[in-house]
């Protein structure tokens, strides 16, 4: 009986082990995912915001991984543009990092928290979330922190006209973002900060900062910040009165985007103001009807606003007052609509508060759960060791049970290594036929290098025979004296010339038909002159046989090079023909 009993003891200890093993595997099992996620959040935001998604049972994470989950969510939302539309989420990172000391989780929760409540429009909460986040960083070296923090901060500050207080946190940011050595980055800073002195009227300060945001753009492969810049620039000159000057730039900004883009419509209405400055009705007419967004109550106003500000130019004041009118009928619908959200968020909040106490009831039933089938389970196993022990009979049949397995294992066993002997015939089968593929192939390849060197003898042939040549060859023969005296003789006719095209597109599997198509701009003289350098005649038989002169021909490839055929600087015209 004491046999017996240790046996149950042991058992009852082996249970609670196991329990407490399942509880560690399975907060531990999803700790790395997190890592994971926190690592991808700078470089790839499109990847590290897919495992997120795909991370099961985030509601049995401890407190620490629920809040660390919840900041990065909300971190991959603000980092792939996606709009946050509650704050959930961050009040459990809050709940949790608020009363820890500071670390570098809790300046991200609090920053991310201003974010939201600047988005929301409560100005008070984000100024408070983003002085708390400032705190929390204060003894953290972490430069992109204290950067987008400050940087956001900044904009903040100007949008409620704090100017000054605003371009003090914009000088930090930029001490910060330096030593990041992130160009891009820093463009985003100036053009933030030439905003900021374009609001508030300080227009050279807002030309400086633009323009050293353009210089650096220079140096960024993605143009549309180039577009961005020259856009603030031309507001800058429009405000100063330069109207010109805006026009160019805004021309410079509009020719960096797609004809079909939606980025075009601030411009195009940027356009239209200028011309309606400059008392050109018509084409301010033309450049705000090229607007089409008309669907939200924002959209809806500034199209109002601008068309009253144009019938007023026009001495249309009833027209001028109706679009009045209905400015300010949107602005009271803008005003409502606003009201409206914050009720609804309030009501969201007080939902939320609820959920969050049946939750922490529900945890604490499930904890009582677990306790009562853990207590189950030993009940289970005690009186399962019980009964074993009291019918030893049954380790009788489980021996039989046992010898009649293994029996059957050795037939398998049997079974088993008489079809590895069938895969191994296989095997050596299909060996045995990839050699005879690898013969095939070879051969093939032989028929296509014979096929090769019979097209490269044929085309030879035919170049040989074709007028040019002919003609080349008495060129070579002749002295520079005769070439001269004899060039309109030398020139190629327009019948050699079209032998040219018809011998070329044979010789080459129709070059002259293929760089036509896929550069529709060439002329048919333009052609000649590529088929000319197809075949390998040189620039100075070149310009005997074309009658040109090496000024003339320098100028003609750089045109086709450029306008025509799109090509850089670096780009070789002569390479590019050759291999094409």
């Amino acid at each position: 009986m004491k046999h017996i009993y240790a046996v149950i003891l042991g058992v009852i200890i082996v249970l609670f082990i196991l329990f407490s093993l399942f509880y560690q595997k399975q907060s531990d099992g999803t700790d790395m995912p997190l890592k994971q996620v926190e690592q991808l959040m700078q470089e790839r935001p499109d990847s590290a915001w897919k495992l997120l998604q795909h991370i099961p049972q985030v509601s049995k994470f401890d407190e620490e991984r629920q809040a660390f989950y919840a900041l990065l969510f909300t971190q991959a939302q603000y980092k792939n543009h996606i709009p946050v539309e509650n704050d959930s989420l961050l009040r459990i990172a809050e709940r949790y990092y608020q009363d820890s000391p500071d670390s570098l989780y809790k300046a991200w929760t609090y920053f991310y928290l201003a974010q939201y409540c600047r988005d929301s429009g409560e100005k008070e909460k984000a100024l408070s979330y983003f002085q708390l986040a400032d705190r929390a960083s204060r003894n953290i070296s972490n430069d992109r922190l204290r950067f987008l923090l400050n940087l956001h901060w900044g904009s903040f500050l100007i949008d409620e006209t704090d100017t000054e207080d605003g371009i003090g946190k914009y000088r930090v940011a930029k001490e910060h973002v330096i030593r990041l050595k992130d160009t891009l980055a820093l463009v985003n800073l100036y053009d933030n900060w030439g905003w900021g002195y374009l609001l508030n009227g300080k227009y050279e300060q807002a030309d400086s900062m633009l323009n050293l945001g353009l210089k650096l753009s220079l140096m960024i492969e993605n143009r549309y910040y180039d577009a961005y810049l020259l856009n603030h620039l031309s507001l800058a000159a429009r405000l100063r009165g330069e109207y010109f000057l805006a026009l160019r730039l805004l021309d410079r900004s509009i020719g960096i985007f797609q004809q079909d883009s939606t980025e075009l419509y601030p411009l195009w209405i940027n356009k239209g103001e200028i011309y309606l400055n400059m008392a050109q009705y018509d084409s301010a007419r033309f450049y705000f009807e090229k607007d089409p967004r008309y669907t939200t109550l924002y959209e809806k106003a500034g199209h109002h606003r601008l068309w009253g500000m144009y019938e007023e130019k026009m001495k249309n004041y009833a027209g001028a007052l109706e679009h009045s009118k209905r400015y300010a009928a949107l602005l009271d619908s803008i005003h409502e609509e606003e009201l409206s959200f914050k009720l609804t968020e309030l009501q969201r909040k007080y939902d939320y508060s609820l959920v969050q106490s049946e939750n922490k009831l529900l945890k604490v039933k499930r904890q009582r759960l677990y306790v009562v089938l853990f207590s189950i389970c030993t009940v289970v196993m005690i009186v399962g060791m019980v009964s074993f022990f009291t019918h030893r009979e049954e380790k009788r049949i489980m021996s039989e049970q046992i010898r009649s397995k293994d029996d059957l294992m050795k037939q398998i066993r049997l079974q088993l290594q008489k079809e590895t002997i069938a895969l191994q015939s296989a095997r050596e089968e299909m060996v045995s036929r990839e050699l005879n593929l690898a013969t095939e192939l070879s051969e093939r390849e032989k028929v296509i290098k014979e096929y090769l060197s019979n097209e490269q003898s044929m085309r030879k042939e035919v170049l040989r025979h074709s007028e040019v040549i002919k003609k080349m060859e008495v060129l070579n023969e002749m002295s520079q004296r005769d070439k001269n005296r004899n060039s309109d003789s030398i020139m190629l006719s327009a019948d050699e010339l079209a032998n040219l095209v018809e011998v070329v597109n044979l010789c080459y599997h129709h070059f002259a038909e293929r760089l036509w198509k896929q550069f529709p701009a060439l002329t048919e003289t333009d052609i000649h002159l590529c088929c000319l350098i197809k075949i390998g005649i040189s620039n100075a038989e070149i310009l005997y046989l074309l009658n040109t002169n090496k000024a003339a021909l320098k100028k003609r490839k750089n045109r086709m090079k450029h306008e025509k055929m799109g090509m850089g600087e670096n780009d070789s015209f002569d390479g590019f023909i050759l291999n094409f």
